[in-house]
């Protein structure tokens, strides 16, 4: 009877939410905005297929980001957002589920309960400037397992300190050239160990994975598509949160060789550049 409320609040919240499946992100019933555009038109990081699903996020009416999602998993694999500046808002903590994918595709609130695990933003509710688009973010498929003291160490010292210094150079920068582009992906990988029990979050038959690594990359270009800046954090978790700041090309090359793939161009190739800081020096928590 304790989870009843929870139950109502989901059903509840689905009418909101039209998320739509895709067979192409960028096609003319995909959602490319949310996705570097070039000359040749826009790209995607590598869209990995079957268990994947592509879900353009649909919300009061309105695309508001783009979520690789593995329903064997049942974690995202990236998601793909413009980036806005930050404003001061309240948030609902309501979480909804996507209407287009079967319970058995998707984590389930109830996952969560009892299993001492955060539900961890891949596109950041942090990251908004208004209540609609913050609130589109709580859907489970854009969120993953994350220890406690993960999420507030990946919040502290990724999430906003990158607001903080993209704001920075949106008003230093964009401000001259009054519009500018600034695309972000979310992404994470996951890898079994060797105790299936170490890899599950609630003792339910359909079990949501931890992830091995969670990752962000960002591509800031001006009104007239020129890099201003690009770069990317990855970081895992033994305890303490191990975090390391890379190039958009160093990335690459990481994530190639965690998703066991040939390559794994985050931004099509491009956005090779200099980063917003140097270094890496963060607070555990």
């Amino acid at each position: 009877m304790a989870r009843l409320p929870h139950t109502v609040l989901l059903l509840a919240l689905t009418s909101l939410a039209s998320s739509r499946l895709v067979a192409d992100f960028l096609n003319n019933n995909g959602c490319p905005q949310f996705f570097l555009k070039t000359a040749q038109g826009h790209v995607t990081p590598p869209v990995l297929r079957n268990p994947h699903h592509l879900i353009c996020q649909r919300y009061m009416g309105q695309d508001r980001f783009a979520t690789l999602y593995d329903t064997r998993n049942k974690i995202p694999t990236y998601s793909a957002y413009l980036y806005v500046p930050h404003v001061h808002l309240v948030r609902a903590n309501q979480w909804w589920t996507e209407p287009d994918l079967t319970e058995h595709n998707q984590a389930q609130y109830s996952d969560y309960q009892g299993s001492g695990k955060e539900r961890g933003h891949l596109y950041p509710a942090y990251q908004n400037n208004n209540n609609v688009q913050m609130d589109a973010t709580f859907t489970l498929t854009n969120a993953a397992p994350q220890d406690d003291k993960f999420n507030k160490a990946w919040f502290h010292n990724v999430e906003r300190k990158l607001a903080q210094q993209i704001t920075k150079l949106y008003l230093d920068v964009f401000l001259y050239t009054v519009y500018g582009h600034i695309y972000y992906l979310n992404g994470m990988t996951f890898f079994p160990l060797e105790s299936p029990d170490e890899t599950i979050i609630s003792f339910c038959l359909i079990a949501v994975n931890v992830p091995s690594y969670f990752w962000t990359a960002y591509c800031c270009l001006d009104n007239n598509y020129r890099l201003v800046a690009s770069g990317g954090y990855i970081a895992s978790w033994n305890g303490q949160i191990q975090l390391q700041s890379k190039s958009i090309l160093d990335l690459e090359k990481d994530l190639a060789s965690h998703y066991h793939i040939g390559a794994f161009p985050v931004f099509g190739g491009l956005c090779y550049g200099v980063g917003l800081s140097g270094g890496v020096n963060y607070t555990q928590y």
